[in-house]
């Protein structure tokens, strides 16, 4: 069932089975020295959250992402252009992201690609990280963008006595057409690896990922669900529930005013494999949507400029 809620609603989601490594989200559009274009910082190793102002040398647009170790210090982070130490500063062998047009063009503004980017340590390793990217590339065909390459840069936190260093860039890890952005990862069911799941454009085929120590490993692609009309750039979120049982994304489907698209499966956190696809549509006139998941597992958040739309996942009817 359904509630609406008529507030302005931000939705930053993040899965927090890993320690502290989640504990310090950057924000903010740019990093002008004044208070209006500042970034911003939460920081959850206090109770109740700090939040206040900082003057950063990068900026941020969408594609960013950020990592702590396992006490909540911050590591490193990234707009989808560079990636930055914990000193704020240029990480060694850590520029020229995403390599193309498109980074080029926003160089120094930060890549523009939702849910574009995610870190998650190597399983196993106190020094080893991945940063999963996506590209956007012009298609001149349909007068849109598009996601060509899901690329993986390792980095090792180890080198510069913690200030890290990058050893492999932008290698490919699976070239296609995907959804634009939403990279979105969850915990193995045994408690060491990481899956993680894309969707290629416009169909229900969704390829799937595992990290395990030995590195990234390839599945198989799955077919289900169905496919729904979408321009092409199609704007929306994914996430996992916080107990790994639920994958949900939200897709916009045209133009103001047209039908946004919400799809709910179930997850299996030992094979990867979604089922039972619950998807439907609901009318906002909004340009934008994100999408959240309580930490019971049980609600369904999703967002717009105005209201916030409420789906109880317990429900034997989840759109009414």
């Amino acid at each position: 069932m359904r509630l609406v809620l008529s507030i302005i609603a931000i939705l930053v989601v993040f899965d927090g089975a890993a320690q502290k490594h989640d504990y310090v989200w950057l924000m903010g559009q740019n990093s002008q020295n004044t208070i209006e274009h500042a970034g911003t910082v939460i920081d959850f190793n206090i109770s109740p959250p700090d939040i206040y102002y900082e003057f950063r040398d990068m900026f941020f647009r969408q594609a960013t992402a950020s990592i702590c170790d396992t006490a909540g210090n911050l590591l490193f982070y990234t707009n989808g252009i560079y990636i930055a130490n914990s000193l704020g500063e240029p990480m060694e062998n850590g520029m020229g992201l995403n390599p193309g047009p498109h980074a080029e063009t926003w160089q120094d503004y930060g890549y523009i690609l939702d849910q574009g980017a995610m870190v998650l340590p190597l399983p196993e390793s106190d020094s080893l990280y991945y940063l999963l990217h996506l590209d956007r590339e012009l298609n001149q065909e349909q007068s849109g963008t598009e996601s060509l390459h899901f690329y993986y840069t390792l980095i090792d936190i180890s080198a510069n006595n913690g200030l890290g260093t990058v050893i492999d860039k932008n290698q490919v890890v699976l070239e296609g057409v995907f959804d634009i952005g939403k990279i979105t990862a969850v915990k193995h069911a045994n408690g060491r690896d990481w899956w993680v799941l894309l969707r290629r454009m416009g169909g229900n085929i969704y390829p799937r990922f595992l990290i395990t120590p030995r590195g990234i490993k390839v599945f198989e692609d799955q077919v289900l669900g169905i496919s729904f009309p979408e321009p092409p750039a199609s704007l929306g979120q994914a996430v996992f529930s916080p107990d790994g049982s639920i994958y949900a994304k939200v897709n916009l489907t045209g133009s103001f005013g047209d039908p946004i698209f919400i799809s709910i499966f179930d997850f299996n956190r030992c094979t990867g494999q979604l089922s039972n696809p619950i998807q439907f549509t609901y009318a906002d006139t909004a340009s934008c949507a994100g999408i959240a998941i309580s930490p019971n597992s049980r609600f369904l958040y999703v967002s717009s400029f105005r209201y916030l739309y409420q789906y109880d996942l317990w429900a034997s009817d989840i759109e009414a």
